[in-house]
């Protein structure tokens, strides 16, 4: 990471961001002149202000590890309502007033005074995403009938320029700190766009529409119950949906501990599958499948005795069968769990091997080996070859990659094995943290 190069680029967005702030501020100063003709625009100020530090400080969870910050969403209508530069304006005074909570310690904070250079690239960012948002308001002029086809097509004209711009000044910051490559960071967060344009435009659209009827507050209210309760739901299923990742993880840890001389291979195997699943473009649901399936691969191992798990020598042919057991034990002790297919395929099959020699005896057929138990296969391999053991010391990257191209379409995937050797410059399980599994 080049710290230099990313001090330079984050002071020049808040710059920027700053500027865009100033120049928007000369323009809409008037509106709160006496006299102006906007005489609401005090308590329509203070109404937009509120709305955007109540969004920003409750995010709507769609995804473990993803939030959906509605506060796009009074921004979008204040942009369709009092222009863009308006919006960018009260965006920059809400930030003076808006804390986040911590997830960890569930405390609040002042981000400006915590991360004062983090929350200014940031709103910067931001400020100068909305400025762009707001060009084909500014060419076309929002017509005065919100709930008509032109002001739809022209708040999904600005919603799109906004997200596409914040998304590309993010991207950029990787790309600086020598984070990663701009294509390839494009590519992967491009389709969070679709989603983000589709949840906040109506939102923000038919805001705009209840902000000019009569009686706007009180219908404001309305409007932002729902949308609360629903944040309120997600954050529910996603609590529980931790909590039920951290009962695996502890499992997983459990596995470890039993078995002394694999001390941390399920999350180094969790990090690897996770990558390979990532590589080849699989869903969301899919790369968290197989990385719930690596953290229980070695469930089994619970109902192997210890004596023969942490035995110092090579294992006898009677005790290499019993630990042979462990898929199948472990696929029956997550069937009451209910998982996907995905992850009880991988569990019972990650021995199997591709050409169908491994074990169980019974299972797909050579070269119809599920995708997760090949991806799982492979990680599994790749951490085994390369970790010490009692009786042998672990091979060097190299060497086990060498040895996994000798076995590819045979004991492994050729196809997984293909991906894992293009990735395993970038991948350094000993700096990948513990936390990143829950």
């Amino acid at each position: 990471m080049d710290e230099k190069k990313l001090r330079v680029y984050t002071t020049a967005v808040s710059i920027a961001g700053l500027s865009v702030f100033l120049l928007s501020l000369w323009e809409v100063y008037p509106y709160y002149l006496p006299g102006s003709s906007r005489g609401d625009i005090w308590s329509y100020s203070l109404m937009m202000v509120l709305l955007m530090v109540v969004c920003r400080m409750l995010p709507i969870y769609f995804a473990e590890d993803k939030t959906l910050e509605i506060s796009f969403v009074p921004v979008l209508a204040c942009a369709i309502t009092g222009g863009a530069p308006l919006a960018v304006v009260l965006f920059g005074v809400s930030t003076l007033f808006t804390v986040m909570q911590n997830p960890a310690t569930k405390h609040y904070y002042w981000p400006l005074a915590r991360e004062p250079r983090k929350e200014l690239f940031n709103t910067g960012n931001i400020l100068v995403s909305i400025s762009a948002g707001g060009l084909p308001l500014l060419l076309a002029g929002m017509p005065d009938n919100l709930a008509s086809l032109p002001a739809l097509g022209l708040s999904l004209l600005f919603a799109a320029l906004c997200i596409l711009v914040n998304l590309t000044l993010f991207i950029l910051y990787y790309q600086v700190g020598g984070m990663g490559q701009f294509g390839t960071l494009m590519r992967q967060n491009i389709g969070g766009l679709l989603p983000n344009i589709i949840a906040t435009v109506p939102l923000g659209l038919l805001l705009g529409i209840v902000i000019n009827m009569p009686n706007s507050y009180f219908y404001i209210v309305l409007f932002m119950a729902p949308l609360m309760l629903a944040r309120y739901s997600f954050k529910l299923y996603l609590d529980s949906k931790s909590m039920h990742m951290r009962t695996i993880a502890a499992l997983s840890m459990a596995v470890d501990a039993k078995d002394h001389y694999t001390q941390g291979h399920s999350r180094r195997v969790a990090y690897y599958s996770e990558a390979i699943a990532r590589a080849m473009h699989k869903s969301p649901s899919f790369v968290a499948d197989v990385k719930t399936a690596a953290l229980l691969h070695d469930v089994g191992k619970i109902g192997i005795d210890d004596a023969v798990l942490n035995k110092p020598a090579a294992l006898t042919a009677e005790e290499f069968e019993l630990i042979q057991q462990h898929p199948v034990m472990g696929r029956k002790i997550i069937d009451s769990i209910r998982f996907s297919d995905t992850v009880n395929d991988a569990v019972l099959y990650h021995h199997h091997r591709y050409d169908a020699k491994g074990y169980p005896a019974e299972g797909p057929a050579p070269g119809e080996l599920p995708l997760s138990a090949a991806i799982l296969a492979v990680a599994d391999t790749f951490d085994a070859m390369t970790s010490d053991r009692p009786y042998r010391n672990g091979m060097s990257r190299e060497q086990a990659l060498a040895v996994m191209q000798e076995v590819a379409g045979s004991q492994l995937d050729p196809k997984v094995v293909e991906v894992f050797i293009s990735l395993a410059p970038e991948l350094d399980a000993a700096h990948e943290p513990e936390e990143s599994l829950l």
